[in-house]
């Protein structure tokens, strides 16, 4: 990549993570938005499936995001309770 190419990611990177930062029900801080082009990757863990899913609905709404692809993993936190 170029440098203009890098700056670019970064700023779709920054934009993304801004927009994850603002959803109410998931916890951002462990989600790293990645640009690769006009393809962000989002890495990282989430509680629940639902949360996984507006991660990548949000990311997809940033301007210049064509493409979303989630390698989140899901730790459950916030499921239902597996203790006896």
């Amino acid at each position: 990549m170029n440098a203009t190419a890098d700056k670019t990611a970064a700023e779709l990177e920054q934009k993304v993570s801004e927009r994850l930062a603002a959803l109410p029900d998931v916890d951002s801080s462990m989600i790293e938005p990645h640009a690769e082009g006009t393809k962000v990757i989002l890495e990282g863990s989430v509680d629940t499936v639902f949360s996984a899913r507006k991660a990548v609905l949000s990311a997809e709404t940033v301007d210049g995001v064509h493409d979303v692809e989630s390698h989140l993993t899901l730790t459950g936190k916030n499921g239902p309770s597996t203790t006896h």
